[in-house]
């Protein structure tokens, strides 16, 4: 039976959280121009280029034969050959490389509008190994509570303390034990991915399958949900199918791709119209609705006010 979100008519405050997923996009969409130091924030469909892998991979499938079209694709077929397990590190170590020099810019970014503009019952998860979620998230400690973030595939700038449970900026020791923390692994783009084979990646995404059971706003900003992402795909799927608040709930997508082609995407995770679409994250709930974009939602679909 579907509940009512934990909604104060006196207060007019949700505490069910806003949930917000984030993919290659939205890193893209923070540094249009590039990063802090002019460097190409690249996506799944031009990787090899701008990391420079372009002629190992050219050179493998001249012996291979075709790998796939899209760094997923020939990824996923090159992890599927042992024979090519030197190479497919020195691909793993130049990704990871060339991400950890990536640097948000000066002037404020969505990533900054992210963490300051959600509150310390909401949660931000990436698929993304860069280190701009938590550059956004440092540079604003101590302004406002700041939402829980999380690493779904890893992250090149996070590492972790077993003994502790506590993830930290990477090359410090853990602030708790003052121990010495071990570096994130990072997630690569397989078509058969295993979440709980790594006991941190399997943690990320048990905090997101609560969150997305007790969410009441959900924006996925810059996530396409790739073909090689199935598995992740079902467990979002089945988390906020669950959620008893669902139907009170709204979903909205913030991706530059065609509307058709985005429902299509998507369709599974929406509950009937309960979803909206828009081509910037200027658009979104947490910018017009800044730190209560739940509030405001609950007072719009709840007490029959606008937006």
């Amino acid at each position: 039976m579907p509940a009512l979100p934990r909604y104060s008519v006196k207060t007019n405050r949700v505490e069910n959280p806003h949930v917000v997923l984030l993919g290659a996009g939205a890193s893209i969409a923070a540094c249009p121009r590039g990063d802090r130091n002019g460097l190409t924030l690249p996506s799944l469909q031009n990787l090899e280029d701008v990391t420079g892998l372009g002629p190992l991979l050219a050179r493998i499938e001249k012996e291979e034969g075709h790998l796939g079209d899209g760094f997923e694709a020939k990824y996923s077929k090159l992890a599927a050959l042992p024979k090519y397990d030197d190479e497919r590190c020195q691909i793993e170590a130049a990704i990871h490389d060339y991400f950890a020099r990536l640097r948000l810019p000066t002037e404020v970014t969505p990533y900054d509008l992210l963490i300051l503009g959600l509150r310390d019952k909401d949660s931000i998860f990436t698929f993304n190994w860069d280190p701009f979620l938590l550059q956004a998230y440092t540079r604003s400690g101590g302004i406002a509570k700041s939402p829980s973030i999380h690493f779904l595939h890893g992250c090149v700038d996070v590492a972790f303390c077993a003994k502790c449970k506590v993830k930290s900026n990477a090359g410090i020791p853990c602030p708790r034990c003052a121990g010495p923390m071990e570096p994130s692994q990072l997630l690569f783009p397989v078509t058969e991915k295993n979440y709980q084979s790594d006991p941190v990646i399997a943690d990320e995404w048990a905090a997101l399958r609560l969150a997305l059971d007790d969410a009441y706003f959900v924006t996925i900003f810059g996530y396409s949900a790739p073909v090689t992402d199935v598995a992740a795909r079902e467990i979002m799927v089945k988390a906020f199918s669950a959620s008893s608040a669902r139907e009170f709930s709204e979903v909205e997508i913030i991706d530059i791709r065609p509307r058709e082609t985005i429902e299509e995407s998507w369709k599974d995770f929406f509950f009937s119209h309960h979803y909206a679409i828009f081509d910037s994250f200027q658009h979104s709930q947490i910018v017009r609705h800044y730190r209560r974009s739940c509030d405001a939602f609950a007072m719009a679909s709840l007490q029959a006010d606008r937006l």
